[in-house]
């Protein structure tokens, strides 16, 4: 997952993550509030098919704000595994996401901003950012 999700901020196999629209507030100024994103075929919530064959990893599990996950369960076994949450606040108990692959390392106010916007589908993802190498 953590390669994809490389692979798609970067551009590298055509297919990106830039100009597609954010689609949707979980939990909306909540404890585990989080925001889906990732359709770079439709950009309607209905696309985001996986890039790559086999998505089969190890990942955790983390109720942490930054945490970034696959928006599909089990991982990689939905044809909308390119999608993904981003935590923007902590869970306050023992709850959690699964299929977390990365973490917000920097730039986690601008999602936490984005997902004050009354209607979160006019948010367009503009730059990616930089992929920090493990």
């Amino acid at each position: 997952m953590a390669r994809q999700f490389v692979l798609l901020c970067t551009g590298q196999r055509g297919h990106t993550y830039r100009n597609t629209k954010l689609l949707h507030v979980g939990a909306k100024g909540q404890p585990g509030e989080c925001v889906r994103g990732g359709d770079y075929e439709s950009n309607d919530g209905e696309g985001g098919a996986p890039l790559l064959p086999d998505l089969q990893g190890q990942y955790r599990r983390s109720g942490q704000a930054g945490a970034v996950w696959s928006w599909s369960w089990p991982v990689g076994h939905n044809p909308k595994s390119a999608q993904f949450g981003i935590t923007t606040r902590d869970y306050q108990d023992r709850r959690q996401w699964s299929g977390v692959f990365g973490d917000v390392v920097s730039g986690l106010d601008v999602v936490r901003a984005a997902v004050k916007y009354i209607n979160i589908s006019e948010v367009t993802v503009v730059n990616c950012g930089v992929v920090l190498p493990l």
